[in-house]
């Protein structure tokens, strides 16, 4: 027997008008789902039988750690011997090589068709950022099933009312009001708050600084597939994020992650932080953090071209080897729909339907200030969290080292050079990166 609360969810897709489509067309169909361990799987796990009730779809679920999930993913597809139906992928990450190998099966066809496609899945619902960042090279290879704005802006209320420091909208201004809340609270000539926490370790620091790239104007790449990180652009931008930290963040802002970034806004020891928008939910758990409550949310400052966060997502695909694509489709649709995005949301797994976003039964759960920021954050953002590259970490880890010489106080424009020239010589070892005359 179907619990209550299954049937009404199961229901709610025929009420909303959904009567004329086919749930059961492919009804006795076994798929095979491959995921990590994350948030949206557990979240998504205990409605996956309401999915088989609705549609008469068997789903084998197969869960792994995320470093043992990405080797048997990368393993399966390159070998074509795959029996994935779906999967899980952040297209920043892996998305060009998915691409390049023919791995994943463009979704448009799907999408386009009224016999595969309930007439009310509504991809216009999607937040703007979050559908592109399904994308690679404009083609839906994937169906966004979370979103995290990164970075959103973080900064204490109470310091700036106290302090009577203005809220910053562009960059120029935040250098100035971190300055102002670098504080010695205690008068012992040491530093109790930082004026900024920011992400500083190569690598991880990518991940915040390319929001500050494209919102400088520049790219990863012009349109040859040339890499232009020493553009006149990324060199500002470069300069703009080793300043902050150099003059208003920790001594030691070159070691820092994600981790210690989120621990020192947690402990109250920095006035304004640049992070994933995910950890709204410690910084207002009075359990993990001690300014729960005096947290306000916003997006990044604009730099010349105006704040264009990064919207990174995960999305689910269809492997090209599967053996059940048609059925995989109805899987993708039902766990993307408006009635399950808005289920998951209330379990705080944020997603990139904006109805979801608009529903009142959230505005219980987040802060007004960061809906809006994160809806806002959204519809500005860039795909390009990553460079949009086949070797994504090797890349990252060359401009991760501009970034700490910027920090550092270096030649950021030697820097840059330098690292343009290695990532050149890289992208032309992998055919599908290789630059292209003008």
């Amino acid at each position: 027997m179907i619990p209550v609360a299954a049937f009404l969810f199961i229901s709610s897709f025929i009420t909303a008008g959904h009567a004329e489509f086919n749930w059961k067309r492919c009804a006795g169909v076994e798929l095979r789902v491959l995921l990590n361990r994350h948030p949206w799987q557990e979240a998504i796990q205990p409605l996956i039988p309401q999915f088989e009730a609705l549609t008469g779809i068997k789903v084998h679920l197969d869960i792994y750690p995320e470093d043992w999930f990405q080797a048997k993913r990368t393993v399966e597809l390159a070998s074509n011997v795959a029996k994935i139906d779906v999967t899980i992928l952040i297209m920043a990450q892996e998305g060009q090589r998915h691409m390049d190998e023919g791995w994943a099966i463009p979704l448009e066809k799907f999408i386009s068709d009224p016999n595969l496609t309930n007439p009310n899945y509504d991809t216009g619902d999607f937040l703007k950022g979050a559908w592109e960042a399904a994308q690679v090279e404009g083609k839906q290879i994937g169906i966004p099933i979370t979103m995290e704005i990164q970075p959103m802006f973080f900064f204490r209320k109470d310091l700036l009312k106290k302090y009577r420091v203005a809220y910053p909208k562009t960059m120029e201004e935040l250098v100035d009001a971190a300055k102002k809340l670098t504080l010695d609270t205690d008068g012992d000539g040491r530093i109790d708050i930082h004026g900024i926490a920011m992400r500083g370790k190569k690598a991880a620091a990518t991940s915040v600084w390319a929001a500050f790239l494209h919102s400088y104007g520049g790219e990863w790449l012009d349109a040859n597939r040339n890499p232009v990180i020493d553009s006149p652009e990324a060199i500002a931008a470069f300069e703009m994020y080793g300043r902050l930290l150099r003059e208003s963040g920790p001594a030691n802002s070159i070691e820092n992650d994600w981790y210690e970034v989120v621990s020192l806004v947690s402990h109250g020891k920095a006035a304004f932080a640049c992070d994933a928008s995910l950890f709204c939910t410690t910084f207002e758990n009075p359990k993990k953090s001690k300014v729960a409550g005096k947290i306000g949310y916003g997006i990044l400052p604009a730099g010349p071209k105006g704040s264009v966060p990064s919207a990174v997502v995960w999305s689910l695909i269809i492997p090209h080897l599967s053996k059940n694509p048609e059925a995989a489709w109805l899987f993708i649709q039902w766990a993307t729909s408006k009635e399950t995005a808005l289920r998951l949301l209330k379990k705080r797994v944020t997603g990139g339907r904006a109805s979801s976003w608009n529903d009142p039964e959230i505005a219980k759960l987040y802060p007004q200030d960061f809906i809006e920021a994160f809806r806002e954050g959204a519809m500005l953002a860039s795909s390009h969290w990553n460079p949009p590259v086949n070797s994504v970490n090797k890349v990252r880890d060359l401009v991760g080292e501009v970034i700490v010489d910027a920090i550092l106080g270096k030649d950021v424009k030697n820097s840059a050079r330098k690292a343009a020239l290695q990532i050149r010589k890289i992208l032309e070892v992998t055919k599908a990166d290789q630059p292209t005359k003008p």
